[in-house]
């Protein structure tokens, strides 16, 4: 391991920010958690030209990779690009001895000599290079006073392919999923990590003394990744496919929510991964998929419908065995769900059919009665809008639309014919 020694200014350290000459997705890094007002008065004691705690980076290919001081590069970068404005900060004395109110005031706001002190305080950056991640969590180590890295950060630090991981960590479903504290924590790496796990690990366990080996040499595929983002996307449009159920009575409403609480929860999400796959893979519905998830996490004072499931859901949850008999009940549910309810390509032509003859010589109508129109004066498109707004999706509102733009449309064409006939 080498370590040399770096003095930058303020405004060099922006531009190399913009210059994409820092990189701060590290793993030992958190994501940006300061606020306001600690940002503020990081630029006072700039300003006062107080000492600033060095920072640490590791250099690699000319680029650094910043261990310890993302808070205070991104702090500086944002105020100098006018992001946020002071707060919560003394008033300065100038050297006339006029105090000088900075709360209130962005960079571009305060006077001059004040921008040049900012811009051209020294920051002293060591960086490292050849480091191990065993010599990266000893030197963070001696960084924090002698607090170690959490053990979740030191398996973060050594994964063989953590940008992997990070990718997978970035899908939208966590933002639903987890708070930003979480998440400026790295929530959601952890659930990147053990939903990958559940897929291609060989008995799955999200102990760290299981997992951690695993992830240290295993070499993630970009298949994997997007099978793992397919799983959640299916998981994340069967959570909106639920919210988006219209026509429930109170009581649907409120196991809904409870059932779209649950099916987001780290233990629940997790487990459900290999069935959102799964219903990808074999071309089930997403309105099958979210009608299994409302029907087995509907329990009444546990997560699920199945003792078993929630048994091995609480304390020792991520055992192998407890992930293990999570895994089967959830199988056997699903198939047997599936098999009863999903309509499969084959026969959705058939239930299709069936609702085509069952609406025949019918007049159809939205809920105030203003748009009467024959199901057989719309057309196969409409009938096929009909059919799947009705009895895949059962989404009322999106049904009525589909009345209304054909009643339009034939009372449009109804009025072109008068039309005509006059001419």
């Amino acid at each position: 391991m080498k370590i040399a020694h770096m003095a930058w200014s303020a405004k060099q350290v922006c531009k190399m920010i913009d210059g994409e000459k820092f990189n701060f997705d590290n793993a030992v890094q958190r994501g940006y958690v300061w606020d306001n007002s600690r940002s503020s008065l990081l630029m006072d004691s700039m300003i006062r030209g107080y000492p600033i705690p060095p920072v640490y980076a590791e250099r690699e290919n000319k680029v650094y990779y910043v261990l310890d001081g993302k808070q205070r590069f991104h702090a500086v970068h944002g105020f100098f690009n006018g992001e946020y404005s002071l707060k919560d900060v003394p008033e300065f004395e100038d050297e006339d001895g006029e105090l000088v109110e900075l709360n209130g005031k962005y960079f571009n706001d305060l006077p001059e000599d004040l921008r040049d002190a900012l811009e051209s305080y020294i920051f002293s950056v060591y960086y490292i290079e050849d480091a191990t991640p065993e010599e990266i969590s000893d030197l963070f180590y001696r960084w924090n006073n002698g607090k170690a890295l959490s053990s979740f950060d030191v398996m973060r630090v050594k994964i063989k392919d953590h940008a992997k991981i990070k990718e997978i960590s970035s899908h939208e479903i966590f933002k639903n999923a987890l708070t930003e504290k979480a998440l400026a924590n790295n929530k959601a790496e952890d659930l990147a990590m053990k939903s990958w796990a559940i897929l291609y690990m060989k008995s799955p366990s999200f102990e760290r003394k299981e997992l951690q080996p695993v992830l240290e040499n295993a070499s993630i595929t970009d298949e994997q990744v997007s099978d793992v983002n397919s799983a959640f996307t299916r998981v994340l449009d069967a959570y909106r496919a639920i919210a988006n159920i219209t026509n429930k009575d109170s009581v649907e409403i409120k196991r809904d929510k409870k059932v779209m609480k649950r099916i987001l929860s780290k233990t629940h999400l997790v487990s459900i991964i290999p069935f959102a796959l799964r219903s990808v893979k074999d071309d089930v519905s997403v309105y099958t998929f979210a009608d299994w998830i409302r029907h087995f996490y509907a329990g009444k004072k546990r997560a699920s419908i199945d003792d078993v499931y929630n048994d091995n859901s609480t304390r020792g949850s991520s055992k192998a065995s407890a992930i293990k008999a999570r895994e089967d009940v959830l199988k056997k549910d699903y198939e047997a769900f599936v098999n009863d309810k999903e309509v499969t390509h084959d026969s959705e032509d058939e239930a299709f059919q069936k609702y085509c003859s069952e609406k025949a010589n019918t007049v159809l109508n939205t809920r105030d009665d203003d748009h009467p129109i024959a199901f057989n004066d719309m057309n196969d498109e409409e009938h096929k809008e009909l059919f799947k707004t009705c009895v895949i999706e059962k989404d009322m509102n999106k049904y009525e639309d589909t009345i209304i733009k054909a009643y339009n449309r034939v009372c449009d064409e109804d009025s072109d014919s008068t039309d005509d006939s006059v001419a």
